[in-house]
């Protein structure tokens, strides 16, 4: 005779707020510096992160801070990053929102590249930053800075 183990019943519950509420607690920990272990230069400017924030949003610092074991390392990060187009990557990484302008959409979308930030849909730097043969963004453009409709 063979006893059968008892059945289980697993139920599950899943919360629509809880990521938010995580990347919420995060940015408040980074601005107030609470927790961060990972000091980033760009441009002589120093930010402070959490290392597995920025490793899980972007390719490039993944490899650069996954597999340091010092205390509060500093990444120095190149040229090719600027303060203008690092800043609204970082509070992305932070809150899922990507805020730019005009003016700063070019530096955002290289620096987005460069650092292989996830979850930035092409899309969204194609819309703002036409191909100069592409007349119909041109349009869209210039209708969106004079208010034509």
């Amino acid at each position: 005779m063979t006893l059968q183990a008892p059945r289980v019943s697993v139920f599950t519950f899943q919360s629509a707020v809880h990521s938010t509420h995580v990347l919420q607690c995060l940015n408040e920990q980074r601005q107030q510096d609470v927790l961060c272990d990972v000091t980033v230069v760009v441009e002589d400017q120093c930010f402070r992160a959490h290392r597995s924030v920025l490793a899980s949003c972007s390719e490039y610092f993944h490899s650069r801070v996954s597999m340091v074991t010092q205390q509060n390392p500093i990444v120095t990060l190149p040229d090719e990053v600027t303060v203008e187009g690092f800043e609204p990557l970082l509070q992305f990484a932070y809150t899922s929102k990507l805020l730019f302008t005009k003016e700063n959409i070019q530096a955002v979308h290289n620096c987005a590249e460069f650092l292989g930030f996830h979850n930035l849909e092409s899309a969204c730097f194609d819309f703002l930053t036409p191909n100069k043969n592409d007349v119909r963004c041109h349009t869209l453009l210039h209708k969106c800075k004079h208010g034509g409709g």
